[in-house]
């Protein structure tokens, strides 16, 4: 018995519809995106047994079976995992003895090395023709694409006169061959007649993690013509082959795997353009799925070399909508330790764009705010939601509690179900403290970063926010520490942490009495100080993005909130030490309690 690669079992999952095969043994229908039928594990007369293509998945509710369409065979009909893996993989048209494409290859490869042969050849043919197009090299230059990367990508051009199909006929190559890769394509109308797959297009060579060139990516240079409504595909791929399986490969990953084979920070983009122009501006360790969405094949192969990659799809409402599929598809697959997290461009921006405009570091700004899968979610699934009824709050809540049965480790499974329990709980016993009483209700919407703040501090969420935001308004906007000077001096924080943090603002406004305060130097210098982690946490996109208005308003606007937020601080505060004095005199009535009361009170109606 072989011993079966990853690289096969996958191949296999990718050639079968779980559908199809659990429908040979359960009679199945159609309801929506999912099949259902009677579970085959437990009698019933009600279906609860579904299947679902997309995520590649069986669930049965009534007796909590779960898996695949291995493991199904394995519950079902007994079988053992290796023979699971031969029953489909005949299935599948695939030969299981040696894990080989049936047809693909011959016993001594000879048709596979003729495939990386013309592989070699049609790469050395875009080459060259790139020197030659004046229009190639006119976009090239436009794009800001450094010879230096033109030559580190192998950047090509493919004509539209046919010019490859000339080229195989010149060297004697195999015109099979290039039928088989698809770089060449038969005449619908005539069968006798042939022309190339890529034409006016830039040639981008798709290589696997070794550098060896299976595939090429193309991207039209061709203006639209008003006049018709036909539309060219912007970017197109050779088609799947022997040596190529679209939804296995990942785009420049041999080039991100050349310094190091453990990376920090994978970064995973859109397009091949994105991947370049990050790259020439030093992100060496990004990657792109082949013009399709991302695969669960490609998230588990970006797994192999980073554990917790970064997905920074464009920021236009399609982007949007990959990110979230890629999320959800990521939940689903979920292991110990690995995971995804989520960098957000800015409306109608992608990375090419974005880096192009704003440089380097402002690129590292938006990297270093990204969120974790779970925060996404959530915050995603939140924003459907306005929350302003009993209705949608219990909407909000049931789609969250839909979304943890997805993720079919238990382990991670576990621990979702206890972190989003959590934050539902605060969820609850914040909605209607936050909307009483947070002071700049007018200005902005509650976020995630309201509800989630109750469940790390034993502090109230509003005063938490609150809190931060203050922390947040001085940070930005430096002319309030030097005009509210003593005010910050004598305030008082519940969180120990934000109390130490504008204990350290104070300090640096002392120490640079004389200097222009700026709110990166005041940044940079609590990072110095040890206060990295909390930073972040005040600087997290939710609770920036959610007070938008108020931070980004005009000087007043700023001032007023800022005030605003300082008098509830200041009475909050007040209330607190009140209650407290009422505490310590009923726990022992004397005349140092009661004058302490005394004088508490006589502040506070004074200062009203």
């Amino acid at each position: 018995m072989p011993r079966y690669s990853k690289d096969f079992i996958a191949e296999i999952q990718s050639r079968l519809k779980v559908s199809d095969v659990v429908g040979k043994f359960v009679k199945l229908s159609q309801r929506g995106n999912e099949f259902v039928g009677l579970s085959p594990f437990k009698n019933e007369k009600t279906p609860s047994f579904t299947v679902n293509d997309e995520k590649e998945f069986y669930h049965c509710f009534s007796s909590a079976e779960h898996g695949n369409i291995f493991t199904f065979l394995m519950k079902h009909k007994n079988m053992t995992y290796p023979d699971s893996i031969e029953y489909l993989a005949k299935q599948a048209g695939l030969d299981p003895k040696t894990g080989i494409v049936k047809g693909d290859r011959d016993e001594n490869y000879q048709v596979y090395d003729d495939l990386k042969k013309m592989l070699n050849e049609a790469n050395t043919y875009f080459k060259n023709s790139l020197n030659e197009s004046s229009l190639a090299k006119a976009y090239i230059e436009k794009r800001g694409i450094d010879k230096e990367v033109i030559e580190k990508f192998q950047i090509g051009f493919a004509d539209n006169k046919n010019g490859f199909l000339k080229y195989i006929d010149e060297k004697n190559l195999k015109l099979e061959d290039a039928l088989k890769l698809g770089l060449v394509k038969k005449s619908t109308k005539d069968e006798n007649k042939f022309y190339d797959f890529f034409r006016n297009r830039l040639i981008f060579p798709i290589k696997d993690y070794k550098s060896n060139v299976i595939a090429f990516g193309g991207r039209t240079l061709n203006k639209e013509d008003k006049n018709t409504n036909y539309k060219e595909a912007k970017y197109i791929n050779s088609s799947e082959s022997a040596v190529f399986k679209k939804s296995f490969n990942l785009f420049n990953l041999d080039l991100s795997l050349e310094d190091n084979r453990l990376i920090k920070d994978l970064l995973i983009v859109e397009g091949y353009m994105d991947a370049i122009s990050l790259y020439q501006n030093n992100f060496k360790s990004v990657v792109a799925p082949l013009g399709t969405a991302l695969t669960k094949f490609q998230i588990e192969k970006s797994w192999k070399y980073c554990k917790n990659p970064i997905i920074v799809f464009d920021g236009d409402e399609a982007g949007k909508k990959a990110s979230l599929r890629a999320a959800m598809l990521t939940l689903s697959i979920l292991k110990p330790d690995y995971s995804m997290r989520f960098c957000v461009l800015p409306e109608n921006c992608d990375p090419d764009d974005y880096v192009n405009k704003n440089g380097r570091a402002e690129f590292n700004k938006l990297l270093s705010n990204s969120e974790s899968l779970s925060d996404f979610i959530w915050s995603n699934e939140f924003s459907k939601f306005d929350l302003s009824s009993p209705e949608q709050k219990a909407g909000f809540e049931k789609r969250i509690r839909q979304i943890i049965p997805e993720i079919q480790d238990a382990t991670v499974r576990a621990y979702y179900n206890k972190d989003y329990s959590e934050r539902l709980l605060s969820f609850r016993k914040t909605q209607g403290a936050i909307q009483k009483h947070n002071p700049i209700n007018r200005f902005v919407k509650v976020s995630k970063e309201t509800i989630m703040s109750d469940r790390a501090n034993k502090n109230s969420a509003d005063s938490i926010v609150r809190e931060k935001l203050i922390i947040l308004l001085i940070i930005e906007n430096p002319f309030l520490i030097s005009k509210y000077f003593e005010d910050l001096g004598l305030i008082s924080f519940s969180n120990i942490e934000l109390s130490k943090l504008c204990s350290r603002v104070v300090e640096y406004m002392i120490s640079n009495n004389d200097k222009t305060l700026e709110n990166m130097s005041i940044k940079s210098y609590l990072i110095e100080k040890g206060f990295q982690q909390q930073i972040e946490v005040i600087y997290k996109p939710s609770l920036f993005s959610t007070y938008q208005p108020l931070l980004k308003g005009s000087q007043q606007e700023v001032e007023r909130g800022f005030l605003e937020l300082l008098d509830l601080q200041r009475k909050i505060v007040e209330n607190r030490e009140i209650n407290q004095a009422v505490l310590d005199l009923e726990e022992n009535m004397n005349e140092e309690s009661f004058e302490k009361f005394l004088k508490l009170k006589k502040e506070s109606i004074s200062k009203d």
